[in-house]
């Protein structure tokens, strides 16, 4: 179903730019970024900065690449600079205390799960979690329940979860440590975070939030999980703000246990963090505490702005606040249902026919991040490209109320499924089996089963319908 924008030939350079590229051919890696970085494209992806260097002393990554040496501290003593810039970070998230992390929001939710739940523990999971929770529950050997929120049509995602049915949920497994929530999820929607902290607390539990899309939400006017009363969230700064790669956050509030968590930051981060990660985690919080704040408001206008545009100048449906109210202001998804294009190919449109790339699309939808980076010309390129394919597309019938996948019966511990002997099988093969991996199309990285699940025909079915794709294989526990 989900599908990461595809390469494409893009426009021919120029011969300057192919000359100065010739001395790093013999770095393949390093080339076909430089071929993506110097082609005429609008990115409407993630990473926040977009390509941009907003930031002029952080041109020359080289020069500040240090490691532990006299005067820029240590991440994991959580001393010197490093420290002081996670506090002025927790002061401008409304948290408590911030722990940097520069193997992104993963590891962060390992970390916290490792704190909050244990080795052994259970947690209730909101079904939207990424795959990392699986890896942590799997390295951990935490029982997972799960909670799921009804779906929203024609979009076909998930909508709101109801705190009545994890209440139910709490109530029947009293051995539940921690609720695990994800908002803003990939889509946009964002959780009522109050009413599931009000619920954790009259239970005695802890509240997670995967907020890994939302950094920039003080920047916009909204509250970070913390604020709005979790105990712990993780946010991927390199996600929405102006920040290098796995550049993260994890802030708790008050009462948290700081050392565990320093200790499992460690634990599942490497022992040579780096310093320009975090350097630029430290740039982006300065960044919308100051002139950025603006600069992200006019982007939530903006976006504001292409919703109303494409409703009103296109066949294809935005996801409005209108309709749904707690959605991030930056994030755009445009819903492809009845027309004659799908999500895939209206992104494939976008980006060999207009140079502009999305963050990511499925068989329904479109979705792309406005930062503070994003040019006037990147913007006109974005609108103009949606108005030229919308005026070819032809009306077509809707389809069919989306069917939410099936509920697994669970029939193995998800560490045992893991570490057990395994094979892989085709889809339609593997009626009756336990699954042994995540079955995850990415993005947005949302397991569809987990290990230990038992695989029905029903699983198979959709996802020979919706994931033919994107699913070849799947792997089993077959010993």
């Amino acid at each position: 179903m989900f599908r990461r924008r595809q390469a494409h030939p893009r426009p021919q350079l120029t011969h300057r730019q192919i000359n100065r590229l010739m001395p790093f051919t013999g770095a393949p890696l390093f080339h076909a970024l430089q071929l993506l970085a110097t082609g005429d494209s609008a990115r409407f992806h993630m990473p926040g900065h977009k390509g941009e260097p907003l930031f002029n002393s952080f041109a020359e990554v080289f020069s500040i690449d240090f490691t532990e040496t006299y005067g820029a501290g240590n991440l994991y003593l959580g001393d010197g600079p490093i420290r002081d810039a996670e506090v002025a970070a927790a002061l401008y998230f409304g948290a408590d205390d911030c722990f940097f992390l520069t193997g992104g929001s993963t590891q962060g939710i390992l970390a916290m799960l490792a704190t909050a739940v244990g080795r052994g523990g259970a947690v209730l999971l909101d079904r939207e979690c990424h795959k990392s929770v699986c890896h942590a529950c799997a390295l951990l050997d935490i029982t997972p329940y799960f909670i799921s929120a009804p779906l929203v049509e024609p979009f076909g995602i998930s909508g709101a979860l109801s705190p009545a049915e994890a209440e139910r949920m709490l109530q029947e497994h009293p051995e539940i440590k921690a609720v695990f929530l994800t908002s803003p999820t990939y889509y946009g929607i964002r959780r009522a975070i109050p009413a599931f902290a009000d619920l954790c607390r009259g239970y005695g539990k802890l509240l997670l939030v995967d907020g890994a899309h939302g950094a920039h939400f003080p920047a916009v006017g909204l509250p970070s999980p913390v604020a709005e009363g979790a105990d712990y969230a993780v946010l991927s700064m390199h996600k929405t703000l102006p920040c290098l790669g796995q550049g993260a956050v994890l802030l708790t509030s008050a009462g948290a246990d700081k050392p565990a968590l320093r200790e499992n930051t460690a634990l599942f981060g490497t022992s040579s963090p780096s310093y320009p990660i975090m350097a630029s985690i430290d740039l982006a919080r300065a960044y919308v505490e100051g002139p950025g704040r603006a600069a992200y408001q006019r982007a939530a206008e903006t976006c504001g702005a292409l919703r109303d545009y494409v409703a009103r100048r296109t066949c294809f449906l935005p996801l409005v606040m209108a309709d749904y109210p707690a959605l991030d202001p930056c994030r755009l998804t445009i819903c492809t249902a009845g027309t004659d294009v799908t999500g895939h190919r209206l992104a494939d449109m976008l980006w060999s026919e207009c140079g502009v790339a999305c963050e990511m699309a499925d068989a329904r939808n479109v979705v792309f991040i406005l930062t503070c980076a994003d040019s006037g010309p990147a913007l006109y390129r974005l609108r103009r490209g949606l108005r030229r394919i919308a005026l070819r597309r032809s009306p077509a019938e809707g389809p069919s109320a989306c069917v939410p996948f099936p509920p697994a019966e669970r029939v193995m511990r998800v560490r045992d499924a893991w570490f057990s002997k395994t094979g892989r099988v085709h889809p339609g093969d593997a009626e009756g089996l336990v699954c042994a991996r995540p079955v995850t199309p990415y993005p947005p990285g949302v397991p569809l089963l987990w290990p230990g699940e038992k695989i029905s025909r029903a699983h198979i079915e959709l996802i020979r319908e919706r994931w033919y794709n994107e699913i070849g294989e799947i792997t089993v526990v077959i010993g």
